[in-house]
């Protein structure tokens, strides 16, 4: 109880007795293809140039990934899975080895540690996988075959109030968050919606009846950028007004 543990989860769940976590939620790297670094700030929170690596969200088929993806199946069946789903498992990373090989490398690690995470959560336990559309669909495959389809429960969608407009798609403004449970009996507690804090609240205008309401630029104004200057049925887009 109460203890915080620094490392690699998968090293430190290898310890972990079965049967024996009621709730995991999951944050791991995205696939974002991306190395993130923790910048120091000084007594005034000031930034200093020196950096260091917080994690690397880059992935490639290393001499590491390839062992474990050979020896998947073999953890795969030891946790009880079933003999289809590893055989998909086994066509399916020969298909991205080809194909996509960033992205199996990516699903190695991230399968890795949902199979030990089967086994590590009670009978009436959830886990809970925070991702985003660059691999979501690929991991809820995966997840599928190691919690079963039937334990889908649910799969949250949140959207960021920040705009990220783009030329020629539509903006990636929300994550995903995957909801198993173990069985079909799991634990779940109700959540009511609690009183909003004054400084929550102050964020927010009312009108002549009390409403409360934000107002937002819907053109998306961007002052340092040319981004969005474009003349529309007469009418050039200003600086933003919040």
């Amino acid at each position: 109880m109460n203890y915080l543990y620094y490392g690699d989860c998968l090293t430190i769940m290898q310890d972990m007795k079965s049967s024996s976590v009621d709730l995991i939620y999951l944050d791991p790297p995205f696939n974002s293809n991306q190395a993130y670094n923790a910048i120091y700030k000084d007594e005034t929170g000031r930034p200093l140039p020196v950096q260091i690596e917080a994690f690397c969200d880059l992935w490639a088929l290393d001499e590491e990934n390839e062992r474990a993806i050979r020896t998947m199946p073999v953890l795969m069946r030891e946790a009880g899975i079933e003999d289809e789903t590893v055989e998909f498992w086994r066509l399916w990373m020969n298909a991205l080895r080809a194909s996509n090989p960033r992205m199996l490398a990516y699903l190695s690690y991230i399968v890795q540690r949902l199979v030990v995470m089967k086994r590590l959560l009670r009978p009436a336990g959830s886990v809970y996988l925070h991702c985003d559309p660059t691999a979501s669909h690929y991991i809820k495959v995966m997840m599928d075959g190691i919690f079963g389809h039937e334990n889908f429960r649910n799969e949250i969608v949140w959207k960021r109030n920040t705009r990220h407009n783009s030329g020629r798609q539509f903006g990636r403004i929300h994550n995903i968050i995957l909801f198993y449970s173990k069985s079909d009996k799991w634990a779940w507690n109700n959540t009511y919606a609690s009183r909003y804090s004054d400084a929550q609240l102050s964020r927010f205008k009312k009108d002549k009846d009390g409403r409360r309401y934000k107002g937002n630029d819907l053109t998306a104004a961007r002052p340092d950028s040319d981004s969005g200057k474009f003349e529309w049925r007469g009418t050039t887009p200003g600086p933003s007004r919040g």
